[in-house]
């Protein structure tokens, strides 16, 4: 979903509908046919929820076009808060809860991918005069940028987003059964060193590892 300042973009919801579905008619033009997979970013404009983001996919109503469920902007935006002393939203737990009843019901080929990563508990508030702090740029993107995790790094780097409800509420109750990505952006990936992507592939394979086994996937005949 679109960050641009208000004055830069639209929250006209048949606007958007209408220039989506020019985009998928596009796609479906091409050969092969090419999916488009819209994905609400917890920082977005006018559409920040991934509940916006269905509602915009069911309006667009073309077979090539999804939505990307992303499990740091599901919980970055309904849980998680940078801003709060506690890192979360009032009412987390009751509106995360709300949000996944809702996500439990979603067609999943409507599904296209999906997306799974944690990120950082501020050790203080992404506020004015916090290192991270941008003026201008919604917190929630400045802790995107600086902040994500890989799952389950919880003890060793501070993760703490209810990550893992979210994934299998997708996988386990959707139904979800394609592509999965470590979307990771961190300011550990701009660290000068040859060491750098080696270590956050031995990160990833790692966390990899540990979701095979905690969703017994490697039980599965």
């Amino acid at each position: 979903s679109n960050f641009l300042p208000e004055s830069q973009c639209t929250g006209d919801r048949a606007r958007v509908v209408a220039d989506l579905q020019e985009v998928a008619d596009l796609g479906l033009q091409q050969e092969p046919i090419i999916r488009f997979a819209y994905e609400a970013l917890c920082w977005g404009t006018y559409v920040e929820f991934w509940e916006q983001a269905w509602e915009i996919v069911i309006a667009v109503d073309r077979a090539n076009f999804g939505t990307c469920l992303d499990t740091f902007n599901i919980a970055g935006r309904v849980w998680g808060d940078p801003e709060a002393e506690d890192g979360k939203t009032v009412g987390a737990d009751e509106a995360l809860r709300l949000s996944l009843e809702k996500l439990r019901k979603v067609d999943v080929t409507k599904v296209f991918y999906v997306e799974v990563v944690d990120a950082e508990r501020m050790r203080k508030p992404l506020r004015e005069g916090h290192e991270w702090w941008v003026e201008g740029q919604k917190p929630r993107m400045s802790w995107s940028r600086n902040a994500r995790l890989f799952p389950f790094e919880t003890e060793s780097r501070g993760g703490y987003l209810p990550v893992l409800e979210i994934f299998k509420a997708i996988t386990e109750e959707v139904g979800y059964t394609g592509y999965v990505s470590f979307e990771l952006f961190s300011r550990t990936m701009n660290e000068a060193g040859d060491h750098v992507p080696g270590e956050h592939a031995r990160r990833g394979e790692a966390s990899w590892g540990r979701l095979v086994e905690y969703m017994g996937w490697n039980e599965q005949k």
